[in-house]
């Protein structure tokens, strides 16, 4: 995933960091990490083997041989074989290792996964086990969301938390250098975004001023729908990609082309690639392809994870020192919604399940509980205290032996990250993503710091887990899911692409409506008026 991410996706997990490690700010004020316990017994001959799949994200590799993954054996005697999948191939992988029950020890998964999959027996049913995991029975009680991500009351998921982590979302990011260049001023509304998108495209008309990407799970076209149709005040798809969004002002789930407000959105959009400010690509791009669009100057303005406005920049400026990206405040609608979606600073959609067929679950288990407290974060967010960093004062530090081995590397941060196994995109449960600051771009904090401030200002929206749903609702979401997707896949690129194709709205919608859109809302809020009483 990208974040997600993720959605995944925080800014975190898709920043390549500028500058070196050596540079800048080298510790962090008031963290107050405890000093962890080394095990100072040796392993045995005859360590525990656990077989354990994640995707490999395309900023950082991972190593079956990390410091973490060393580390995992020395201190609690259990091997992890690590299978990594690329994140482009991860889902196809999954999919066909669950259908044929053939699972590795510990994989990663999603919710739908869970949903989809927990009645076949394939994943260990966790809730017999919570008293015996105390580390993360007390992250239950801190993290209520985690009850959300349970199939008919059973949890069979760890889920990867954040202990702290830099805060971005689907934020509109535009090269400000190029609107001062161009005499033309920061867009407020998506009628101006509009206005300036053609300046650029008249100033550079080898360019496609807007670009977006297939990403964390969902197709270019769902990633271009969402961000604009919920800043128009509908939406499209929810965390795990199903075509239902949850609308905070009325708190229940809608689908989002019966609203006005989503045709409008979707006419926008065709208004964009009509005139070409649209990037043509936009529903078979992948991340790298959209990377190289915005870092190169083929592209000026996305919305989809800020984070990478940062990566972006560094690139950017080896040639024009004076390129920028930069977050613009939230874009108001026509009729003056004025709204973003940005991303849970917990990571409850994606987790890891447990194989049925594990042998020693309860050591299994006691590992990852390990895992989720104290020594384990710390082993998995910054690697060996008094190696790799170091506590200063209460305060946190990167080692200068650690500095110095990555400190020529092109992304010296993801390069760390990769060697040690820690963070979010390497082994942590629990990540605490504080070594990001030591060698980041100033505005990644601004941004967050912005992001922030507008989520309680209430101009950004955090994305929201699935309420449990039961079995009969689960194996009705999976008809209404196949049939419902396929006439959106087939339609959705229709109506931006195709000149008229909006004049069949209504009898899309009616179609839509046939093929249980109403009942999906319905079953959809039928479980969340269960959450919340």
């Amino acid at each position: 995933m990208d974040f997600r991410n993720r959605r995944l996706v925080t800014a975190c997990c898709s920043l390549v960091v500028v500058g070196s490690l050596v540079a800048g700010c080298d510790h962090i004020p008031n963290r107050t990490v405890k000093p962890s316990a080394r095990v100072s017994s040796s392993p045995s001959d005859n360590p525990m083997t656990l077989s354990w799949m994640r995707y490999e994200h395309s900023s950082q590799a991972l190593d079956a041989n990390s410091v973490v993954v060393q580390e995992i054996q020395k201190r609690k005697n259990v091997k992890i074989a690590l299978q990594s999948v690329p994140q482009s191939n991860y889902e196809d992988k999954k999919k066909t290792l669950m259908a044929t029950n053939s699972i590795p020890d510990v994989m990663m998964v999603n919710q739908n996964d869970l949903t989809d999959f927990a009645d076949t027996h394939i994943f260990l049913d966790l809730t017999p086990y919570l008293d015996k995991m105390p580390n993360f029975h007390k992250l239950i009680a801190q993290k209520p969301e985690i009850n959300k991500t349970k199939v008919d009351g059973k949890l069979y998921g760890f889920p990867l938390v954040t202990k702290w982590s830099v805060q971005s979302g689907l934020l509109p990011m535009m090269r400000t250098d190029l609107l001062a260049k161009l005499h033309l001023k920061a867009p407020t509304t998506y009628e101006e975004l509009y206005q300036v998108l053609k300046k650029f495209k008249e100033a550079y008309p080898a360019s496609y001023p807007f670009t977006s990407r297939a990403a964390n799970g969902k197709t270019g076209t769902e990633n271009l729908i969402n961000p604009i149709a919920f800043g128009f005040g509908s939406g499209y798809t929810n965390i795990t990609g199903t075509k239902i969004y949850y609308e905070p002002l009325t708190q229940q789930y809608k689908f989002g082309p019966f609203a006005p407000e989503f045709k409008e959105a979707i006419a926008y959009l065709h208004k964009l690639y009509k005139e070409k400010l649209l990037d043509p690509d936009y529903a078979v791009a992948t991340s790298q392809i959209w990377q190289e669009k915005l870092s190169s100057g083929k592209s000026f303005f996305f919305q989809d994870n800020n984070g990478f406005g940062a990566n972006f920049n560094k690139t950017l400026q080896v040639k024009e020192p004076e390129a920028k990206f930069e977050l613009l405040p939230a874009l108001a609608s026509n009729k003056g919604v004025k709204r973003n979606t940005i991303y849970q600073l917990d990571h409850l959609g994606e987790m890891y399940a447990i194989s049925a067929k594990v042998k020693n679950p309860e050591e299994v288990i006691k590992l990852i509980d390990w895992m989720y407290g104290e020594e384990g974060t710390n082993l998995t967010s910054f690697g060996v205290e008094n190696v790799d960093y170091t506590l200063v004062g209460g305060e946190y530090q990167i080692s200068d032996a650690t500095k110095l081995k990555f400190k020529d590397k092109q992304d010296p941060f993801r390069s760390m990250q990769s060697a040690l196994g820690t963070g979010y995109l390497g082994l942590a449960f629990q990540s605490d993503d504080h070594p990001i600051l030591l060698s980041s771009a100033p505005e990644l904090i601004k941004w967050s710091d912005k992001a922030t401030q507008d989520l309680a200002d209430g101009m950004n929206y955090r994305e929201i887990n699935d309420p449990p749903f039961n079995k009969q609702e689960r194996d009705r979401l999976k008809q209404l899911r196949t049939q419902l997707d396929a006439y959106l896949t087939q339609n959705m690129d229709k109506f931006i692409v195709s000149e008229g194709a909006l004049n069949d709205w209504d009898t899309f919608i009616k179609q839509c409506k046939d093929k249980g859109a109403t009942e999906i809302e319905t079953i959809y809020n039928t479980a969340l008026a269960r959450v919340i009483k």
